[in-house]
């Protein structure tokens, strides 16, 4: 229940900063729209971060991500 409510947050605060940053742009309120773009690169990182992984396949079937390539 906790991480749904994180996540619920999350998304209000990036959807905020899309459009608090739009309607500082539209007004040039520059200090605000850095701002709001601040939190809404913030909030879509930290959700980035939380996603799960998509690849459910067992360990030994591919290379990791940050393997080098040969």
């Amino acid at each position: 229940m906790g991480a749904f409510v994180g996540k619920a947050l999350l998304w209000c605060a990036l959807l905020a900063g899309l459009i608090g940053s739009g309607i500082a742009v539209y007004a040039l309120h520059v200090n605000g729209a850095v701002g709001s773009l601040i939190v809404a690169s913030v909030a879509g990182l930290v959700l980035l971060r939380l996603r799960p992984e998509v690849g459910d396949e067992e360990a030994g079937d591919e290379a990791p991500h940050d393997a080098a390539v040969t």
